[in-house]
């Protein structure tokens, strides 16, 4: 259109608009310009909105001012329907509701009404008819307006009957999708304007609303004002809004269904998750293979953990039914399933539980703020060497010793260790000033003053004390008392040949069975035992044996000896026969009562969170025990005894003292003994040389290895004059009475050590022993622990903290190796470093509680999962 054409039609239309101005009267004119204005504010919503939001605005004066001024018998904008409709209502006997038709009654619960009306329609063929309002005086609340808004508008398709000749038309619905018809009162009805127009200057407008439209003569145009009427449109904006929250709203229930159902997912994918953590740790612990040679589905032995699984599933329905998912998923060949079975998904599950651990024993060092290292190597069955970590701390007055993990080493040099404990301390957040102690056996490496892993640990922290393991100081006790006559090396050395022979072939074993069943029958059959080499505190489990069989031996030898023809290892049973003499019975009576008790104190000494309190009276109990032993009568009943086994077994007992003829030079570390004076003389009969020379030198060597070794006794260690001087603290008497200068004397030695106040110390302790009496450490942990000792008595709980983290034996490095060959056999011999390390963990830790959450999240954290945990 050009520009000359718009100006004729704007010019055409003001003239037409003054001329109109001119004729028209005021209500026609008021009413034309009212449906322009809404022609032009129906052209998008959003100007209808604005519009809308204006019109609300206007002064209610000016709307009450217009209304006034028109008269009753124009057209107003539904004047005329509303009056046309009056006259047919009066007509047909129809009558307006009142406000009270839509009131609940006060005299019964408002909800449990609605509940009623809302059951009633559901229940009716038309529930949105709009003659229910009347009928059922509902009140226009939310949950009718919802329930009308999900059903629709009352549209429905039946033979419509017939007024003066016309009837309503079904097509009207396609074009109108606001209208609705009423079976009930044969009238037509806006379903927005009814459910949506609540307003007070709306509430006399109901030709639409409640009263419906009947004259179907003039129902086209009708319909056709109504839809261009302004509360029309206010109506259909109202209904076009609720639809956009209701959508809303379901978008934001299916949003909470979604995560519900997520959250389910989770949760069935934890479970699942934490059933398999529970087969692990079942597996770890018990130090049992986790996969199979084959685990293909063909496989009739899949490996224990898919065959656990398996198992379990038969009881298990969460199990059950992850295994059918899978089962299915693989049928269908659809998106691949995870399974959490694969091996990989196994090593993970058994580092999350390792990590798990470890940070458990780490947060409970931090707590305890000083520790001490054990350490200790073996090779493994791959031909490695493996270094054992394990920390040593006190934590809520309580002793305990946690492995860490192995680690392998190119070499044992001081040097290497020294490396090698560096590395664990930084991996596993331990600081070098926070270490209080270190456990080691007595090898050079270890143990060594200038270039062992002792010495380069204290050049770095002095206070880093090294204990020489407690067991390992026993065994080598009885080594050396051992080598105090040629008579015990050759005892152990022809028993040791005695086990070789009868249990180095199957029918010598199998004779020697028979020979013992006829000697002690319906008694159970006692195998003999192998010397340890190492551990000779077990070797008196051998001796026992020993002891109670030698008779069946010596009738197995004479029978091999005797036999005809001449059996293969006839020679070796006659010269075993006649190096069993009563020399040989003397020493095993004399030796296996002093090993059984050294066998109680080396378990005693060997058990979980020992202290050297405790350790100190183990080894004092030894000594008195030696010291009772010591006697004449009693070695006279040990000689009686052997005379009497010796003449049952047809050995001769010998009458005259070996070497009487010539007189024998003193030992230089015999010259300062209690018995110097015994070696060299001349004795009385064959059992005071035995007394003399034997029994009593091997209690004297014994007893003062013990001295020396536990109590530092002629060593001028400093180590171990420090660590003494924590006993005299834990002793009540000391503290109680008269001062005890021994008592004095080591809280000055620990103070100028430690740094700590001497006054303070020893007011603490006069306190706490005058106030609580105490026999052990034990008892002193409980006592401070049921009386919140840190606050009271802080020097005291240090000392004592310090002297509980003192390592006394590698007793718990040994259990690691134990586990080791279990775990790492020839079978699984190719298990990596760090995988063998959390197995030994999970099966030397036992009693640290699962988090199972905790490992969970440790396992998300590990990569990138598709399960949803």
């Amino acid at each position: 259109m050009t520009t000359v054409s718009l100006i004729r039609s704007h010019t055409f239309w003001s003239i037409y608009l003054l001329i109109s101005a001119s004729i028209m009267p005021r209500k026609e004119r008021l009413r034309k310009e009212k449906e322009r204005d809404l022609q032009q504010a129906a052209q998008g919503s959003s100007s209808l909105l604005s519009w809308m939001k204006a019109k609300e605005n206007e002064d209610e004066s000016q709307s009450q001012q217009v209304s006034s001024s028109m008269p009753s018998t124009s057209i107003a904008e539904e004047g005329d329907i509303e009056t046309d409709e009056a006259a047919t209502n009066a007509a047909t006997g129809s009558v307006r509701p009142t406000d009270t038709d839509v009131v609940l009654s006060e005299d019964h619960n408002e909800e449990e009404q609605i509940d009623h009306i809302m059951s009633k329609l559901a229940a009716l063929q038309y529930p949105t008819d709009p003659t229910h309002i009347h009928t059922f005086k509902i009140k226009r609340n939310d949950r009718y307006v919802s329930m009308c808004c999900n059903v629709g508008p009352c549209q429905p398709d039946i033979p419509y009957p017939k007024t003066e000749g016309r009837s309503f038309q079904k097509q009207w619905f396609s074009a109108n999708v606001w209208l609705e018809y009423s079976p009930t009162a044969n009238s037509m009805h806006c379903f927005s304007c009814r459910l949506f127009l609540s307003d007070e200057k709306y509430k006399s407008r109901t030709a639409w609303t409640t009263d419906g439209i009947r004259k179907w003569s003039t129902a086209l145009e009708k319909i056709k004002q109504h839809s261009s009427a302004e509360m029309h449109m206010t109506s259909m904006v109202r209904w076009i809004n609720f639809q956009k929250k209701a959508l809303q709203s379901a978008f934001d229930v299916s949003d909470v269904k979604g995560v519900e159902v997520r959250e389910r997912e989770r949760q069935t994918n934890k479970e699942i998750l934490t059933r398999l953590i529970d087969l692990t740790v079942y597996l770890a612990r018990q130090g049992q293979a986790f996969r199979g040679h084959d685990e293909s589905e063909s496989s009739d032995n899949r490996g224990n953990f898919r065959e656990l699984v398996n198992v379990f599933s038969r009881y298990d329905s969460v199990l059950k039914m992850h295994l059918e998912k899978i089962a299915t998923v693989k049928a269908t060949k659809t998106r691949p399933q995870v399974s959490l079975l694969s091996n990989r998904s196994q090593n993970d599950i058994i580092a999350a539980l390792g990590t798990y651990i470890r940070k458990e024993i780490q947060r409970e060092i931090k707590e305890a703020e000083m520790y001490s290292i054990l350490l200790d190597e073996t090779s493994d069955v791959s031909h490695k060497e493996q270094v054992s970590f394990v920390v040593r701390y006190f934590h809520h007055m309580q002793i305990k010793e946690r492995f860490i993990e192995v680690c392998n080493v190119d070499t044992t040099t001081g040097q290497e260790l020294e490396n090698t404990v560096f590395l664990l301390l930084q991996k596993n957040g331990l600081e070098m000033k926070n270490m209080y102690g270190q456990g080691y056996d007595g090898a050079a490496n270890m143990s060594g003053m200038y270039k062992g892993l002792q010495a380069r640990i204290r050049a770095h922290n002095e206070k880093a004390l090294y204990v020489h393991c407690k067991a390992h100081c026993l065994n080598l006790v009885l080594v050396e008392a051992s080598k105090s006559s040629k008579h015990f090396v050759t005892f152990f050395n022809l028993v040791e040949k005695l086990y070789a022979f009868c249990s180095g072939s199957p029918k010598r074993h199998a004779a020697l069975v028979k020979f013992q069943e006829s000697l002690f029958p319906g008694q159970r059959v006692m195998e003999l035992q192998q010397l340890s080499d190492t551990r000779w505190a077990c070797r008196e489990k051998a001796l026992k044996a020993l002891q109670r069989n030698l008779k069946a031996i010596l009738m197995l030898l004479d029978d091999i000896s005797d036999s005809d023809p001449p059996n293969l290892a006839q020679g070796d049973a006659q010269m075993y026969r006649n190096a069993i003499n009563f020399m040989f019975i003397l020493c095993m009576e004399i030796i296996t009562p002093v090993f059984e008790v050294t066998a109680l104190a080396s378990d005693s000494l060997q058990e979980e969170g020992l202290d050297h309190s405790t350790a100190y009276k183990v080894i004092d109990g030894v000594l008195h025990t030696l010291q009772t032993m010591r006697s004449e009568e009693k070695f006279g009943e040990i000689f009686r005894c052997a005379s009497e086994k010796a003449e049952s077994f047809n050995i001769p007992v010998p009458t005259v003292v070996p070497g009487q003829e010539r007189k024998r030079k003193v030992p230089v570390r015999f010259q300062h003994s209690t018995t110097v004076s015994q070696v060299g003389a001349q004795f009385e009969s064959v059992e005071a040389y035995f007394r003399s020379g034997v029994y009593f030198t091997f209690l004297d060597i014994m007893t003062g290895e013990l001295n020396r070794r536990f109590k530092g006794d002629n060593t001028g260690s400093p180590t171990a004059r420090i660590i003494q001087s924590f006993q005299p603290l834990t002793v009540h008497a000391n503290w109680v009475g008269p001062p005890n200068p021994e008592a004095i004397e080591a809280v000055h030695i620990l103070c100028e050590f430690y740094g700590e106040d001497e006054d303070q110390l020893k007011t603490e302790l006069k306190v706490f022993h005058s106030s609580f009496s105490s026999k052990d450490l034990r008892e002193i942990f409980l006592i401070l622990r049921e009386n919140n000792g840190q606050l009271i008595f802080p020097a005291f709980v240090k000392m004592i903290q310090i002297y509980a983290t003192l390592p006394v034996t590698t007793a718990t490095v040994e259990r690691s190796f134990s586990k080791l060959k279990i775990i790492k056999n020839k079978l699984r011999s190719l298990c990596g470093e760090e995988r063998l390390s959390d197995l030994l963990l999970l099966a030397i830790e036992k009693d640290v509680e699962i988090n199972y959450n905790e490992v969970i999240n440790i396992y998300k954290d590990m990569a990138p999962r598709r399960m949803l945990l």
